[in-house]
């Protein structure tokens, strides 16, 4: 059997899928400790193409790599090894590509919930905070304690981050530390990229389905959090008259579908 990245990069396969008879498909695929990628398995004769997502562990090789292979196709020549360095003085820009704002990211994070967009841009608010530059968990969280306490105003300890998608199990956040977050984000100068990037109760995205035909539905906007022991919601809602609160539910267990309709039960009662 045939074993293609799409898009090609130089990230190196291994492949050992055999073909065998009928449609079916069982295929593996990991990256080792080597950074080899490694491909098991078997594939009907009759089963067409098959496609599988799979996890960059090295984001900054495999773009490089797929960015060789791209000009390679395209007839041009590339003399040397890639390497990752800072970019020497002599260099000439070619040409960039814009990256969509912080607020525009924002918006697909909070609306779909996309962990991986999270996580890098926990790791790259890190970036300064760290001795080499380089983002990582370890220099962003040490920022977002530091941010916590002395801006937001939260207890030392009521807040700390093993990664930035919040599904680590080691993850932890008290309610009242999430409510200071959102008290201060609604005061901050980036409050109206924030409060439009949530989901509207009844109306939109994630929230689009919950709360209908409450007094929250286009009122409450609201970012959930979900995983297997954990259900949550953090957000505004503007009571009758005419207050904006800020709300916090955490729950964590196995009984989550309950969890569920109480938060959202608790969230048309404000």
């Amino acid at each position: 059997a045939v074993v293609t990245l799409d898009p090609a990069t130089t990230i190196p396969v291994s492949s050992t899928v055999r073909t065998v008879a009928g449609r079916g498909a069982r295929i593996s695929a990991h990256t080792n400790s080597a950074g080899v990628i490694e491909v098991k398995g078997t594939i009907g004769a009759r089963a067409g193409e098959r496609s599988y997502q799979l996890v960059v562990e090295d984001p900054t090789a495999f773009s490089a790599g797929a960015f060789r292979k791209a000009l390679q196709a395209r007839g041009i020549a590339i003399d040397g090894s890639t390497t990752f360095a800072a970019t020497p003085a002599s260099a000439v820009k070619l040409t960039g590509l814009e990256s969509p704002s912080i607020g525009q990211m924002l918006d697909v994070m909070n609306g779909e919930s996309i962990n991986h967009y999270a996580e890098l841009l926990f790791r790259d608010a890190g970036r300064k905070a760290a001795p080499n530059s380089v983002g990582s968990v370890e220099s962003a969280s040490s920022l977002l304690q530091q941010f916590m306490t002395a801006k937001v105003g939260a207890a030392p300890g009521a807040v700390f981050a093993a990664d930035g998608s919040g599904l680590s199990v080691l993850d932890h956040i008290t309610p009242r530390a999430l409510v200071q977050l959102l008290s201060y984000a609604n005061h901050a100068p980036w409050s109206e990229a924030f409060h439009s990037s949530l989901p509207v109760a009844g109306q939109s995205e994630l929230l689009r389905h919950r709360m209908r035909a409450t007094p929250a539905q286009g009122n409450l906007h609201a970012k959930t959090g979900t995983t297997n022991s954990v259900i949550s919601l953090g957000g505004y809602v503007t009571a009758k008259d005419g207050e904006m609160l800020a709300f916090a539910f955490i729950y964590n267990g196995v009984d989550r579908w309950n969890a569920k309709s109480t938060i959202d039960a608790m969230g048309a009662t404000l």
